[in-house]
């Protein structure tokens, strides 16, 4: 694809995906088609990924995809060995919102965790350069995000947490795995200056934050 068609692609992307996620939050606050939107969560998880990651493909970005392809894996590791003994973020289960589980975990868990990282190191990045502080601000903001989504992830019944509370150790390990990503995506010389990610990770805060005074 011609890097004009593909600019375009980025820029009509950026446009309808924020719309798109307006009439799930509206879905989301009428009775009426509330069931409709949770059965539509995964579908709508894996579209926003194709089309987050559809430009690198056409581009032949395969550096940054094999990292993307990395952090799916681990991070997908990571959710199972959390799932199954509790040591990595607290004890937890995941429910059957979020579609496809594989050892009681939905694999679209692994992706997701790549667009956050990834559009949370495209913020960063255009404030510094310093590695030290990319990693230590991409773990920051991700914290962040998953305080804003918790919440709502748990109403929406994508996962619950034994005993109620959301234990500390969560957040801890979403500052460690996201610092750990960060790392990596510098290690490997990797910059990123499409919009999408960005587009994807504010546009998901937006959604679940607005969804904290819907479902919650």
């Amino acid at each position: 694809m011609e890097h004009t068609t593909l600019h375009r692609y980025e820029i009509w992307a950026s446009r309808l995906l924020p719309a798109f996620y307006l009439v799930g939050l509206i879905g989301h606050a009428l009775p009426a088609t509330y069931p409709f939107m949770i059965i539509l969560t995964p579908y709508t998880l894996l579209a926003t990924a194709i089309v987050g990651f559809f430009p690198y493909a056409l581009d032949k970005e395969y550096k940054l995809l094999l990292w993307a392809v990395i952090t799916f894996l681990i991070t997908l590791f990571l959710e199972i060995l959390g799932v199954k003994t509790g040591l990595v973020f607290g004890s937890y289960a995941y429910g059957e919102t979020l579609g496809l589980q594989f050892m009681g975990v939905p694999v679209l868990i692994g992706i997701n965790w790549t667009l956050v990282i990834l559009g949370t190191l495209t913020i960063v990045e255009r404030f510094t350069k310093s590695v030290p502080a990319v990693m230590i601000l991409t773990a920051l903001i991700t914290v962040v995000f998953d305080y804003i989504m918790e919440p709502v992830a748990i109403a929406l019944d994508y996962w619950a947490w034994e005993g109620g509370p959301i234990p500390l150790q969560n957040y801890v390990a979403w500052g460690v795995i996201s610092f750990f990503f960060a790392g990596l995506f510098k290690l490997m010389g990797l910059t990123n200056r499409r919009p999408l990610p960005l587009v994807i990770l504010a546009t998901q805060a937006v959604f679940f934050f607005a969804l904290r005074f819907i479902v919650v």
